[in-house]
């Protein structure tokens, strides 16, 4: 069976009501060997949390990653922002094995193949930096090394780093393992070469590294440094009147920014109120990624989400704490027909990440 029709098989067997999924890979390319195995991306209307399983399948061996679209979304963000898009290549360069959504899976494919085009950000000076001094240490290692052994292991971390800085400072995908290989023969095919003839030579190695190292800005070891102070720094003051409503919002209640990015220079919390009116109700929305913590001021809030497929409610008043982990739909509700109900909240990310939703299951 061919592999595109395997994985459509194995979807439809496995995940009959499945948004979409693909399927990815070596196995759809040349490079596909008797080992390779079917790298299948499926896509499920609420999925409670994403997981990656090795099995398999008739005679195939299967790599699956199961996602909802949130999560599915968070991942790509991910591995692009490390700049290693393994969903995203699976995605965008493999093939659609199912849509149940009208197209959104070939637009997803659209959108991250322009994404991989792009290429990544350009390196940072402190990036930059790293890869250079990283690469001129394992350079001194291989020269002073005496150990057959040690050469050998400290050469083929030479010939890694001499790939992932020429792939750094080359605005280039990164990736691991063979996926390292690749991305450097894609990126340049003479460098990929060069390394691999040399890898058993460690003066033609320290050589060919050492032109990866002249292209990147040069030798970098003494001298490096990499933090500031980061333990004399102001602290920063926001009076009760000056909290911001330039946050995120959703129906039914009104968010104020205290300790924020924009407000404090913040860069990993996020700090605020959150004012529900009397007998109303939020819409049902998720944070994202972000941890959050509510402790409530006034008032007797209700928090609801969902626990095995039934509605669970938490009934709140002031002095209690209450913990929504990331990515779970909710929604805020104060019962109260007279008193608005405030708390105060914290979260793990910069900015107040709010995702509203058409209900509790949508994520």
């Amino acid at each position: 069976m061919d592999p595109v029709a395997a994985a459509r098989a194995f979807v439809e067997e496995l995940f009959p009501g499945a948004l979409y999924a693909f399927v990815g890979g070596s196995v759809l390319t040349g490079l596909r060997t008797a080992t390779s195995d079917l790298d299948v991306v499926v896509v499920l209307d609420g999925l409670p949390a994403p997981y990656r399983e090795s099995l398999r399948w008739r005679e195939w061996p299967v790599e699956l990653f199961a996602h909802s679209e949130t999560s599915l979304a968070v991942y790509v963000d991910d591995g692009f922002e490390q700049r290693r898009p393994v969903l995203a290549r699976i995605c965008a360069e493999g093939a659609v094995v199912t849509d149940r959504t009208g197209g959104r899976a070939s637009d997803l494919q659209s959108e991250l193949a322009d994404r991989l085009a792009d290429g990544p950000s350009g390196l940072t000076d402190g990036q930059a930096d790293r890869f250079r001094y990283v690469l001129s240490d394992l350079l001194d290692d291989l020269s002073g090394a005496t150990d057959p052994g040690e050469r050998a292991f400290i050469g083929w971390e030479v010939v890694q780093a001499a790939a992932r800085t020429a792939l750094g400072v080359g605005r280039a995908w990164q990736g691991s393992g063979k996926w390292l290989l690749r991305e450097l023969r894609a990126h340049d095919a003479k460098l990929a070469d060069e390394l691999l003839d040399a890898r058993d030579d460690p003066a033609r190695l320290a050589a060919v590294a050492t032109d990866v190292l002249e292209r990147a800005g040069g030798r970098l070891w003494e001298g490096y440094r990499t933090q500031g102070d980061p333990f004399h720094r102001p602290l920063r003051h926001v009076p009760s009147g000056a909290l911001s409503g330039e946050t995120a919002q959703s129906g039914g209640m009104r968010r104020l920014a205290a300790v924020s990015g924009a407000t404090t220079g913040s860069s990993r919390l996020w700090m605020g109120q959150t004012h529900v009116a009397p007998a109303t109700r939020s819409s049902d929305h998720h944070h994202g990624a972000s941890e959050t913590a509510i402790y409530v001021v006034s008032g007797t809030p209700s928090f609801v989400f969902l626990e095995d497929g039934r509605e669970r409610r938490i009934d709140a008043g002031p002095g209690d704490y209450v913990f929504v982990p990331p990515y779970v739909p909710h929604r805020e509700e104060n019962p109260d027909p007279s008193h608005e109900a405030v708390v105060v909240i914290a979260r793990s990310t910069q900015e107040a990440v709010v995702v509203n939703l058409p209900d509790l299951r949508q994520h």
